[in-house]
């Protein structure tokens, strides 16, 4: 390359570097109801600013939390309410983009939809984890559901012309299906440092871990009863479910009514340091789920050497190889829950060769192609609103 051609590329680096980008997501990093979207969305955003763009985020207002703070150099602003953020946005959007003097919009929908193209004036990028589909009417109550439903159903012609990130192929192929026309993948990854302990707890053999938001969506309820299945034949097995969530009242009821309470440990919001102790400790990592958009805690679990048992939905059935990390089960099978995870639990040269194949799975993911493919979509996005490479 030339210095005349190095110096082209170091002013259009430049340009592009100086860039400002909005993005919009339920929740912040520091909610405590956050999960791998939220992860997702901060490991690119922090990456985007060491890179020289400029990031703010949006999210909604939560006890404890600040109206503004900085995290990682990411600027987050929260405002609004947790159910009706998405009106929050509706008013205010156009407003943040002046203020913050924005090139491109990274709609981050994966609550109830925000619909930003009908009412935003900058280019827009949606990242796009999953579709809850009929799969709301088993999460709340109908009238909510039907409110829910109609904004998903309202997507696929919002967003007909916009660019859309999502983090499987399982998931994109259900949004092709669904009417989305520009569909990609930008891959789910792990900070695979963080994983590895120099000095790991020891494993507990009889214990199951559930890490995650503790929804109805999330079949815990199945756990509980793969629970009371395996109790009598294993007394010492445990179940720790470490999240928060509004579905905690009526498991514990349900846990009671099984008899099995006394083996589940609901810990609440856990803090990293602690996440990282009890995957280490865990024989296994379980996950109910009957919808995700990947499933990050399986290849967090695998970091860390542990096997993962879980529903064979879209996500979970591209983060999970079934026979290599863990096993695949069908939605809502308690039987077929507790015979995988007897397996594991009986098994150590099973359990071993899971161990060592998640752990090598696990290391092909980074966040860096997460990274890439989302901020080469902001890019397309401002080079096609301004008709011309930026």
């Amino acid at each position: 390359m030339s210095r005349e051609e190095q110096d082209d590329s170091a002013v259009a680096q430049s340009a592009k570097s100086g860039l400002r980008f909005l993005l919009v997501n339920w929740r912040d990093p520091r909610n405590p109801e956050a999960g791998g979207a939220e992860v997702h969305l901060h490991e690119v955003a922090r990456r985007m600013v060491a890179d020289g763009f400029f990031c703010v985020q949006v999210s909604h207002a939560f006890p404890g939390g600040s109206a503004e703070e900085v995290i990682d150099d990411v600027q987050v602003i929260r405002r609004g309410g947790k159910f009706l953020f998405n009106f929050t946005v509706w008013r205010n959007l156009r407003r943040w983009c002046k203020e913050y003097r924005i090139d491109a919009v990274l709609d981050d929908s994966n609550k109830i939809a925000f619909l930003t193209p009908w009412y935003c004036n900058r280019p827009i990028v949606l990242q796009l984890h999953h579709l809850f589909g009929r799969a709301l009417f088993r999460e709340t109550a109908w009238p909510m559901a039907l409110y829910v439903l109609f904004f998903e159903n309202l997507m696929p012609f919002c967003y007909r012309n916009t660019r859309v990130l999502t983090g499987s192929e399982s998931s994109r192929r259900e949004q092709v299906s669904k009417g989305f026309q520009r569909v990609d993948i930008a891959p789910e990854g792990v900070e695979l440092a963080r994983y590895v302990l120099p000095n790991p707890p020891a494993r507990k053999p009889e214990l199951l871990l559930y890490v995650g938001r503790v929804k109805r969506y999330k079949g815990l309820d199945v756990l509980l009863q793969a629970l009371a299945i395996l109790l009598p034949r294993k007394p010492g097995l445990r179940l720790a479910v470490a999240g928060s969530g509004d579905d905690v009242p009526r498991l514990k009821k349900l846990a009671a009514e099984l008899d099995v309470a006394s083996s589940v440990d609901f810990l609440g919001f856990v803090s990293e340091a602690e996440k990282m102790k009890l995957y280490h400790e865990a024989r296994v990592v379980v996950n109910s789920s009957l919808k995700e958009g990947w499933g990050l805690t399986s290849i967090e679990a695998n970091a860390c050497g542990t096997p993962v048992v879980a529903t064979d939905v879209p996500g979970l059935c591209d983060s999970v190889r079934h026979g290599e990390t863990g096993f695949l089960v069908p939605f809502g099978n308690a039987k077929a829950f507790s015979e995988s995870l007897e397996q594991l639990l009986e098994n150590s040269e099973l359990w071993q060769k899971f161990s060592d194949n998640g752990r090598r799975w696990a290391a092909k993911h980074s966040w860096e192609p997460a990274y890439i493919k989302t901020r080469d979509a902001l890019l397309a996005a401002v080079e096609e609103s301004h008709g011309r490479k930026v």
